[in-house]
């Protein structure tokens, strides 16, 4: 059984990096919408390799790769997040 504290700096952990990563593909896309499809294809997959890579090596030093269902579905949580917060904040400054 993991400690419940692991458990939190994990479930923490995943929600902001899911924010984070949505912000990062807010940034990089329109660089890969410029490209054509065979370079949009490999800087995508060159892309979610190393995010995937930053997020294990930082799940190893907090919870020694403990890999849970809540932890996709806390990123997925923190993505989501990110699009309904900037749609608020577009909202508000239109008015």
């Amino acid at each position: 059984m993991i400690e419940i504290s692991i458990q939190l700096k994990l479930l923490i952990f995943s929600l902001i990096y899911g924010f984070l990563f949505s912000i990062i593909l807010d940034i990089l896309y329109p660089l890969i919408k410029k490209t054509n499809k065979i370079y949009q294809i490999i800087i995508s997959f060159f892309l979610i390799l190393i995010m995937a890579i930053i997020y294990f090596i930082a799940i190893d030093k907090i919870g020694y790769v403990i890999f849970h269902l809540y932890s996709i579905l806390a990123i997925i949580i923190g993505f989501i997040s990110y699009d309904i917060i900037i749609n608020v904040i577009a909202k508000r400054l239109k008015k």
